[in-house]
């Protein structure tokens, strides 16, 4: 009998509460050609978010995957944005769709003059907003899929996985996203303590 009650106590116990998780860090990569074009987007993006705190360095997006040259031409670069601002994590879904809405009115006969991938910094992961269903991706609505890209670990530890696109993995975004993530901690830090009072 004893036994019993002490099984029901631990099986109560461990019932997970649905609780909404402390906001997450807001980043947005720029895929581009044209830098004006690409201060343009950054000017839109900063109205509707908020003001960046971190932006990586530039790097030859081109030079390690072809995957976009067709649609965009050769020689693109890539960018992440940081935003000062930490945001639901829900919110990740409508950044994809505003995003998108802005991609197709960048285009040139149908083609993107910029790609921008949203996405989050936690403390343990870096997830992407996609429009492309896949095996490990989570659907959010709208058309909007998430993907957990990268785990983050101990000691600054990059944990790549199966999926990872291969640029998160290389420098400079690599050390940007770690960056990011202890600007993050920060900034987490300061809710929690908000949450509190």
């Amino acid at each position: 009998m004893v036994k019993c009650r002490v099984f029901e106590f631990l099986r109560r116990s461990a019932m997970s509460e649905l609780l909404e998780p402390v906001k997450a860090n807001l980043t947005i990569s720029v895929m581009f050609r044209d830098g004006t074009l690409l201060e343009e987007i950054r000017s839109i993006l900063e109205k509707k978010y908020g003001k960046t705190d971190a932006v990586s360095e530039v790097y030859d997006f081109s030079s390690i995957s072809p995957y976009y040259d067709p649609e965009m031409g050769s020689g693109i670069k890539k960018i992440v944005f940081s935003f000062k601002e930490p945001v639901p994590r829900d919110l990740l879904k409508d950044v994809k769709l505003f995003c998108a809405g802005l991609e197709k009115k960048y285009s040139d006969n149908g083609n993107r003059l910029v790609n921008l991938d949203p996405g989050l910094v936690t403390l343990e992961n870096f997830i992407l907003a996609t429009g492309k269903n896949y095996s490990h991706r989570i659907y959010l609505g709208s058309g909007v899929f998430a993907e957990v890209t990268l785990m983050f670990g101990k000691k600054n530890a990059v944990k790549e996985l199966p999926w990872s696109y291969r640029d998160y993995l290389y420098e400079p975004a690599r050390s940007f996203l770690l960056e990011v993530r202890e600007l993050y901690r920060a900034k987490r830090a300061a809710l929690l303590k908000n949450m509190e009072n």
